[in-house]
Order: structure tokens, then C-alpha cells, then sequence
């Protein structure tokens, strides 16, 4: 329970002790789910003869518990078989997490005996695997939305695959075309809740469902790998419901919903499920898709869902041995100015997607020379956890806004760099906005331009004597012929941050807006870096000595986005 007012939170834990079972139980927070350099508070429960609390932290190498100095574990209720205890979102304590909204990943754990605290740290003692564990989550997250509708008004369909065999290859996008029921098609609705259904957890990686946007002769059914999908399928574009990996079902708010049916809807969905099945797997049945929640009785405003980011293209690249390379997606203003209406947009929902690699995404927001609060954020982002998050604050785009989409990636480890594309071995930079009045804008995103890029090509093979045969040849044979090291990743970074783009300001149809060339268009100005401002700015003299939870390893612009205890590859 989540108090904004004195920006504290409420935790209620059950099961903790089991009637006398375990004396110690131990929950906190760490920053990238790693067991070292863990804020933790460890309660400790004997029936009629001891209850005691510590705030604790561990070593670096994980061997050791101490007591923090400053205490922020406080306890509101234990008994043989729960606790309750608050804590600050910033205690001002270095050996304590900061909470935010972005992901954070909870820490527990429980042994059957009590610790030895006389000097005021302790060996880590063993743990079952079955007695701890690491969960994901978003903990600042904005206020859950029930439907208020009369059953009456409600209604549901399921849109899902039928008994598909997983072809027994890494890569899989499954694409499904399907007729709606004529009692949708015929009177308009507006979706106000989707959830996945999911056969597969490990082989379902992301679900889309597409409205198609065309005259009802044009599509027929199809069921098949969208690589053999006719044509026709590229109509069905338009975004109605979408799911990643981690994220449970989505609510619209109360004024809105997503627009289904009536007089000029196509009768006709696409469904997309992507298979990722790196151990070939075969012979697995799956029949996946999503449960889409309706109403007749409709809501103030028609929803949409706008794609933002990066275009899905080997344009864009992430050299090997990099700790935080960011690459930027861009809505640029003069996409804004000719697609939004004078008054506006509302966005009150965000998925920011990325694939493997993916570790820090952010789209920040910009009226002219103005930096706006940002859209959303996740500082410590896993590709395992990709939520549809409800955001607290509601930002208005108005027509000449910008918007761009960072994304930064680990490649630590990697030999080869890392191309943008559809495969999980690839990446991609998304941030999926919902939001209202629903416009025709469906994709602002960018790639570079085919100028730029023909130009650093051309300057890694004359100056930089790269065995790359042609600067318009392939560009992902192009991007693989380079020996990539600092220097020329810090010249790709700066053609990225510097150079001209490839605007997609796309509308439903997958067609451009009119009305502005953009091919070579300009590209958005940005001040680097983005910090997220703290009520405490330094620490209490007696605590200089201590070494922030927080502090961490940094790239280029000094963002930290990893605690101080290595990361594995």
C-alpha cells in the first residue's frame, strides 16, 4: 500500500514464521536481482519470548550481514505468522534502496534459526532453495482501476490460436487472421480490459492483436508464420491489444476505451504471437492469444495505442563490449504538428519493450526548449518483466512536441555487435503508449537516415580502413565487417546522436502523413544527461565512509545503471 502523501510504503507479508516453523524471515530489495549488496529487513520470531527487527545490508561477495547504522525497518505488526512494516521511498541512507517506479526486484528468504547479531554482523547462513527466492515488480505503481459497468453492458471474446505445432526453430512470429461475430460488427464497443492467455510461458515472448484497416472484401482468414502471410495481412496494422513477458491483464480508466465494431469497422483481427525457443524444442502444442473485454454502453473517449521508439530495422546497431550504449527512438514535432489535434493527446498507459539485451529505457518529453516531465521510465528494465504500467502522472502531448525513446544496452560478453531487427537475437526499442482522443497517428518512430549511414560506412572503409566492400552494400554485412573498438564506437554513437533520420510518422494504413519530407529530417536536441531529482542530496558527515547500495557502474554520461557488485555474463 502505497502512501504518496508521505511518500512511504506499507508492507503486509503472510507466511512468514508458519506457526513457529522459522524463527528468521528476511525480505528487501536489490538492484538488478542480485544477491550481493542487498537492502534488507530481517525479522526475527520466537512465540512468547522474542520479536526484534534489523535493518541490514550484505557484502559485497555475499558472505556477510551487517546491521545498518541508521535503522528504516519500522515495524508496525508481527506475530507467528505475518509482519507488517513501513519504510521511506528515499531513507536518505546510503546502504538503502532508493524505491521507484520503475522495476525493482524483491528479495526473500527464510531459515528455521535465529542469527547471531553480537557484533553487529553475521555470517549469510544456507538457504533451501524452496525457503528464498526473487520476484520482480513494480512497487510504485499508480492506483488500480476496477470496472464499474453493469454486467449487462459486459461482454467478451477470446482471440487465440488453435492447437499450433512450434516450428522447432529459435525465431517464430505466428500470425492469425480471424472473422469477429456479427454482434460486434454491427453495433461499436470499446474494449476496457485485455489479458493474455498463455499455454507456453517458456516459449511465448510477446502477443499482438491488429485491427485491420481496409473494405471488408479485401482480407480473408489466414492461419500460418507470418512470413507466409499473403499480402493483405499488412492491412491489419492498427494496435488493439498487445502483451510481453511479466505483464498481467491491462485496464483502460474510467473516461475511455479502445474502439471496436460499428458501421466502418473491418470485420476482420490479426493475432501475432511471437515464439522464441532457443532449445529447439519440438512437438509443442500451443494455442495462445488474448481475452478481450467489452462494453456497448461506451465511454467518453475512443483510446489508441501509438507506437514510439525505433524503427524495427538493421539500420541501427549496439557494438559488442559495451556496458549502457543508448540508441534513440524519435517522435519528432513535426510529426506531432501535422497528427495530433489542437487540444491534444492524454497518454495514461505504457509498455517499453526491448529484447535480450535491454537493461535502462526511458521517453522523455520536449515543448520546444522546454524538457517536460518524462513519459515513462524504467531504470533497471528486464526483458522478463514488461508490464503495461497505468501511469500515476497523465502527461498532455500537445501538436510541436517531441518525444524520444532511450534505450540502453549490455553487450558485455558479446563478440559481435548486436542489429535491430524481429529476432530475439536482435533488438528493438518500443515504447507502446495508450492514450485518448484516439487519432490516426499509429507509429512515430525513426531510424537513421540512409545518408548518414552510407557516409559512416564510407569513413570506416577510407579513413578507418574497415574491410567493408561497399558503403551501399548490406548494412548488417556492413556492421559485422567492422572491428569495433572505443573509438569507432564513440564515432557510431555520435553519427546516431548527430546526423539526419528516417522518420515513420505512419498512420494506420502504414502509410505517411503528408505534408513533410521525411526523408533526412531533422533530428531532436537533446541535453544528456537525464537524472532523476533526490529530496537528500548528500549524506551526514559520520556516513562518508560508507559506499552507497546505489552506487554503480556508468556509462558515457555518467548514468549509472548497475550496482556496484559485477554483473555475470
Amino acid at each position: 500500500m502505497v502512501n504518496w502523501r508521505e511518500n512511504e510504503v506499507f508492507l503486509h507479508v503472510n507466511s512468514t514464521f508458519e506457526h513457529g516453523k522459522f524463527q528468521t524471515f528476511a525480505i528487501g530489495f536489490s538492484q538488478r536481482g542480485q544477491l550481493s549488496r542487498t537492502d534488507l529487513c530481517v525479522f526475527s520470531f520466537v512465540p512468547n519470548l522474542l520479536k526484534h527487527a534489523y535493518d541490514t545490508y550484505t557484502s559485497g561477495d555475499y558472505k556477510h550481514l551487517f546491521i545498518d547504522t541508521i535503522q528504516n525497518c519500522d515495524t508496525i505488526y508481527m506475530d507467528e505468522n505475518s509482519i507488517a512494516f513501513r519504510r521511506k521511498f528515499d531513507t536518505c541512507d546510503p546502504q538503502d534502496i532508493v524505491f521507484h517506479s520503475g522495476t525493482m526486484y524483491l528479495v526473500w528468504w527464510r531459515i528455521d534459526a535465529l542469527l547471531d547479531w553480537r557484533s553487529n554482523v553475521t555470517m549469510m547462513p544456507n538457504i533451501s532453495a524452496q525457503n528464498q527466492g526473487v520476484l520482480p515488480l513494480q512497487l510504485l505503481r499508480a492506483d488500480k482501476i476496477h470496472i464499474n459497468e453493469e454486467p449487462q453492458y459486459l461482454n467478451k471474446i477470446e482471440v487465440h490460436l488453435e492447437n499450433v505445432v512450434v516450428p522447432a526453430v529459435e525465431t517464430t512470429y505466428w500470425c492469425k487472421i480471424q472473422q469477429l461475430e456479427p454482434w460486434l460488427i454491427n453495433t461499436k464497443h470499446h474494449i476496457i480490459q485485455f489479458e493474455p492467455i498463455i499455454d507456453n510461458e517458456d516459449l511465448v515472448h510477446h502477443m499482438e492483436v491488429f485491427q485491420c484497416i481496409a473494405n471488408k472484401t479485401e482480407i480473408s482468414t489466414f492461419n500460418g508464420p507470418c512470413n507466409d502471410m499473403p499480402t493483405y495481412g499488412r492491412l491489419c496494422s492498427k494496435v488493439m491489444a498487445l502483451w510481453a513477458m511479466g505483464a498481467g491483464s491491462f485496464t483502460y480508466p474510467k473516461e475511455a476505451g479502445l474502439p471496436v465494431g460499428g458501421k466502418e469497422f473491418n470485420s476482420h483481427i490479426r493475432l501475432e504471437v511471437h515464439f522464441n525457443n532457443p532449445n529447439l524444442k519440438s512437438g509443442i502444442i500451443d494455442s495462445s492469444g488474448m481475452r478481450i473485454n467489452l462494453i456497448s454502453k461506451l465511454r467518453r473517449y475512443d483510446a489508441a495505442i501509438m507506437e514510439l521508439g525505433l524503427e524495427y530495422t538493421d539500420k541501427m546497431a549496439i557494438p559488442p563490449g559495451q556496458i549502457a550504449f543508448p540508441l534513440y527512438g524519435y517522435c519528432i514535432a513535426e510529426c506531432t504538428k501535422l497528427a495530433l489535434p489542437k487540444t491534444g493527446i492524454t497518454i495514461f498507459g505504457s509498455q517499453l519493450h526491448t529484447h535480450l539485451r535491454g537493461v535502462r529505457v526511458l521517453t522523455r518529453h520536449l515543448r520546444g526548449k522546454e524538457e517536460l516531465p518524462v513519459i515513462n521510465r524504467d531504470d533497471f528494465f528486464s526483458h522478463h518483466y514488461q508490464e503495461i504500467r497505468q501511469l500515476r502522472y497523465k502527461p498532455e502531448v500537445l501538436p510541436g512536441d517531441a518525444l524520444v525513446t532511450t534505450c540502453y544496452y549490455d553487450t558485455r560478453g558479446y563478440k559481435l555487435p548486436t542489429l535491430g531487427g524481429f529476432s530475439i537475437s536482435d533488438e528493438m526499442c518500443v515504447n507502446y503508449i495508450h492514450y485518448y482522443p484516439a487519432t490516426e497517428l499509429e507509429v512515430c518512430k525513426s531510424s537513421i537516415s540512409d545518408n548518414s549511414l552510407y557516409n559512416f560506412f564510407e569513413y570506416m572503409k577510407k579513413v578507418q580502413g574497415q574491410n567493408i566492400s561497399s558503403a551501399t552494400g548490406p548494412r548488417s554485412k556492413n556492421y559485422l565487417s567492422i572491428h569495433w573498438n572505443q573509438k569507432r564506437t564513440n564515432k557510431l554513437l555520435e553519427t546516431y546522436l548527430s546526423t539526419p533520420l528516417s522518420m515513420q510518422c505512419n498512420r494506420s494504413n502504414g502509410m505517411r502523413f503528408d505534408g513533410f519530407h521525411w526523408e533526412d529530417a531533422p533530428i531532436t536536441t537533446l541535453k544528456l544527461p537525464i537524472r532523476e531529482s533526490r529530496s537528500c542530496s548528500s549524506q551526514p558527515n559520520n556516513l562518508q565512509w560508507f559506499k552507497p547500495l546505489n552506487h554503480g557502474l556508468c556509462d558515457s554520461f555518467g548514468e549509472c545503471i548497475y550496482a556496484e557488485a559485477k554483473v555475470e555474463e
